[in-house]
């Protein structure tokens, strides 16, 4: 008989003797043989063995005193020499997309896909339209092309997309997000014609003769997007399913999805009543479907409805843009009421999400100074621009401190974080100061005095360092140039301040790899093997408190998850070796052994 089944008896009857002393009940499962890393505190602190019940950490504490726990169901868990962590937080991120995108064609660059050049990207449409041609008239979207490698070096334009079928509507949307390619047949669909002014907050770049090249940014997009037609429910719940499968793969238990809309929502609550979401997630809506917010006759917490019949209207698309249902879908079915910050199941509804600016290797993220090189046809001052104004802003985030409603507010440039900041300071200003931790999404060019700003004002940046490894190259040579690139994500000088900020991989913009995101807060490696701002580094143990112990701060969840610790959820993941103690430059190498949500594992790696 092993020592471990011996010890694990005689606690069973140790803890017979004991139990009615001390009120203890016998734990579900106990994990000992490992480096039990708790992630509470500053520096690593580490226990002998963990004890879980009733979905619950039960114990922590030295290995005697746990198997004290031990009763006659009690499962022993020996980690044989891995590593136990609190589960992984996504902290910003949009599962709902992979839904709509699954199966279409995949546009990536190496390592996610197989486009280098505008021949490939060519090519996977082809494929995708002899295999699964649409039915007429409707849109083809392929995601993830990125023009920073592309042999070209260029968006593609709209004839290269006509090329593939003048007669099927086409979309090639960018890996940022922020921009999209039509051919002439999708633009044709969308109402739009070479007399059509660029809609407020949005631009359709042109030829220097004036006609469409075919390249939409921001709000220019919108008319594009509404034709993503999503599957039906029982389609949409089955690719939830496998997407989950891979979000647990890399250790996640809790995903973001925050650009939300009625119909994600519907697809997450339909999900989760039929037993099958097992990640926790959590939803921001678009807050555009929050309009009465700004007039006073309606509230965030409690409001029965939101603004009825309200669409995207006000987003200055060339005619309304319809796809979206009132806001008064998104409340409970049961009370008829939005709640706000409970969780239903695994979905709750967080607060509101708001974007304000584009994306660097875009080009569209606000900048204060200009871009190192600009856009086709812009003078050498183009900074971009940001797709709302201040005054609008303001009311938002005034709104948001009313209501006590976090709001998540997506700022790349640091003309958009200045946006924000100024807002955040004018609302605390008026309602003192509230806790609502407003998240400054990305903060990827947010200054030094910017961030020691956002300290004093009680927000939390959430930034982006997976940019260093995808795009330092790029930002380094043709956005943002050498020295404002190496200050991108600046983990360092957030964790100087002791900020509790997070990082995030935005999925699907990249893979939602939490260990290669650990791996490029550390090292902050561009693809080519160009470091990307050294001073900038964060250590080992701060990148994991950014995914998990401050990413459930940031969604006012740190009283059940982030560290482990007697009462929290026992969200787990166990790895085949401890990040703090392999190698930094093999950080990304360390794999998920197993995802384990409220007691129970959902996910093991295949042996």
């Amino acid at each position: 008989m092993t020592s471990v089944r011996i010890r694990a008896q005689l606690a069973c009857l140790l803890f017979a003797a004991t139990a009615a002393a001390t009120g203890a009940e016998p734990a579900t499962t106990i994990y000992v043989g490992g480096d039990i890393l708790t992630m509470k505190g500053p520096r690593p602190t580490y226990v002998e063995a963990l004890a879980v019940r009733n979905g619950r950490i039960s114990a922590v504490g030295t290995r005697d005193a746990v198997m004290r726990l031990t009763g006659p169901g009690t499962e022993l868990v020996d980690l044989k020499g891995r590593t136990l962590l609190p589960g992984f937080i996504d902290a910003h991120g949009h599962v709902p997309d992979y839904v709509t995108t699954w199966g279409l064609p995949e546009l990536a660059p190496p390592p996610v896909g197989t486009v280098r050049s505008i021949a490939d990207l060519q090519r996977a449409f082809r494929e995708h339209l002899a295999k699964t041609p649409p039915a007429p008239g409707q849109t083809l979207v392929g995601s993830g092309y990125d023009d920073s490698l592309l042999a070209e070096r260029r968006h593609p334009t709209r004839t290269e997309l006509d090329a593939i079928s003048a007669e099927v509507p086409i979309v090639a949307r960018h890996a940022s997000g922020h921009l999209l390619v039509a051919n002439s047949a999708a633009i044709a669909k969308a109402g739009i014609t070479r007399d059509t002014k660029d809609p407020e907050g949005g631009v359709m770049r042109r030829s220097p003769d004036g006609e469409l090249d075919g390249t939409m940014e921001e709000q220019a997009m919108l008319p594009f997007l509404a034709a993503l037609k999503p599957p039906d429910p029982e389609e949409w719940t089955r690719r939830l399913v496998e997407i989950q499968k891979m979000y647990l793969g890399y250790g996640l238990t809790t995903v973001g999805d925050h650009l939300a809309t009625p119909e994600t929502v519907a697809g997450l609550r339909r999900t989760d009543a039929q037993g099958k979401l097992l990640v926790d997630v959590v939803s921001y809506p678009l807050y555009m479907l929050f309009d009465k917010v700004l007039d006073g006759t309606a509230k965030l917490e409690g409001i029965e409805y939101f603004a009825p019949g309200s669409m995207l209207s006000n987003m200055g698309s060339s005619r309304p843009v319809d796809r979206l249902a009132p806001a008064a879908s998104l409340a409970d079915p049961a009370t008829g009421a939005l709640r706000v910050g409970v969780y239903v199941g695994h979905h709750k509804i967080q607060g509101i999400k708001i974007a304000i600016d584009g994306s660097p290797q875009g080009k569209t993220a606000y900048l204060s100074a200009p871009y190192r090189v600009p856009p086709p046809g812009q003078p050498a001052s183009y900074r971009a621009y940001p797709t709302m104004n201040q005054q609008r802003m303001d009311q938002w985030i005034d709104a948001a401190y009313r209501n006590r409603v976090q709001v998540a507010v997506h700022v790349n440039g640091d003309a958009a974080a200045q946006m924000l900041i100024d807002a955040v300071a004018k609302a605390r200003a008026k309602h003192g100061p509230r806790d609502v931790r407003p998240i400054a999404i990305h903060s990827q060019t947010a200054t030094h005095a910017q961030i020691a700003r956002m300290k004093r004002l009680g927000m939390v940046p959430s930034f982006f360092t997976a940019h260093t490894y995808y795009w330092g190259d790029w930002h380094s040579d043709e956005t943002l140039g050498p020295e404002r690139a190496a200050r991108i994500s600046s983990l360092h000088h957030a964790a100087r301040l002791g900020m509790r900020y997070t990082n995030h991989t935005d999925s699907p913009i990249v893979p939602p790899d939490m260990m290669h995101l650990v791996w490029t807060a550390v090292n902050r490696e561009s693809r080519s093997g160009r470091t990307i701002g050294a001073a900038e580094r964060a250590t080992p143990y701060e990148a994991l408190k950014a995914i998990t112990d401050h990413a459930a701060y940031q969604y006012f969840e740190e009283r059940d998850k982030g560290t482990l610790e007697p009462g929290k959820l026992a969200d787990l993941v166990i790895l085949d070796a401890n990040p703090l103690k392999v190698k930094r430059s093999e950080i990304r190498s360390v794999k998920v052994v197993e995802t384990i949500k409220a007691g129970r594992p959902v996910w093991r790696a295949a042996r």
